[in-house]
């Protein structure tokens, strides 16, 4: 499969990760195709664990185990949380945002899926807060990767977007820029990026592939570019069995 990654996450030896492309395994292009198989990862197969992302910001916590890899596939979300290894958290996008977080001295991942209207609720930075409650999870010392989505030179967004990130109290000159009467160009990687920042994590430990999936038609799916796209990419993080690390 033809993933993408973070440059200084690659040689990590707790986690593998993976930002997807269209070219991945053949015919597997949307969530149901993925939903009854698992990942290669290491040379080993592993079970792939999602939900079924509403574009809110419900937060859920794997503990692990088949049923509940089963049933989380049914249940809204849109951040995975676990401490388990030997499974991978998996976002499905099309434009959105995939963002992971790490946490290594509890050696805890997170799979978050930041739309507009996830990241007006603030969903990055709910997610470090309960990876710090459930956890205890050291904000300072998350590690997160920001992945390929559309970016400002394509996303136009208008008043109803504005007024929401508004209403959520959000610096929306910081990542919006005026593109005509009622009508922004939304940078969705800044405004999470000041989220997680806000959140606690440290922006040296922050990480970005900075590529816009509209623009990129020879590498990725774009719902807005193909004004409604069947085509998902899996993104997904993973952390190694003990045995493996």
């Amino acid at each position: 499969m033809n993933f993408l990654e973070i440059k200084s996450w690659k040689d990590r030896k707790e986690i593998i990760h993976g930002f997807g492309t269209r070219n991945n395994e053949a015919g597997r292009v949307t969530r149901p195709d993925w939903k009854s198989g698992g990942v290669d990862l290491d040379g080993e197969r592993v079970p792939l664990v999602s939900l079924r992302q509403v574009h809110g910001d419900t937060i859920r916590v794997f503990q692990g185990g088949e049923k509940e890899t089963g049933d989380l596939w049914e249940r809204e979300g849109d951040a995975l949380i676990t401490s388990s290894s030997g499974v991978a958290l998996g976002i499905f996008t099309a434009d959105c945002l995939p963002i992971f977080l790490f946490e290594p001295e509890k050696q805890v991942v997170a799979a978050v899926h930041a739309g507009w209207r996830g990241t007006a609720r603030g969903i990055s930075r709910k997610a470090v807060e309960k990876m710090a409650e459930v956890f205890a999870c050291a904000k300072e010392k998350i590690l997160a990767a920001l992945g390929p989505c559309i970016g400002p030179c394509c996303y136009e967004v208008d008043e109803p977007v504005e007024a929401k990130f508004h209403d959520s109290g959000l610096p929306w000159e910081s990542f919006a820029f005026l593109r005509g009467p009622g009508r922004w160009s939304l940078d969705l990687q800044e405004a999470n990026l000041h989220l997680l920042i806000k959140s606690g994590v440290k922006r040296e430990n922050i990480r970005r592939l900075v590529l816009c999936t509209s623009c990129r038609s020879d590498l990725f799916f774009s719902h807005r570019r193909e004004k409604g796209t069947r085509g998902r990419h899996l993104n997904f993080i993973s952390m190694l069995k003990i045995s493996n690390r």
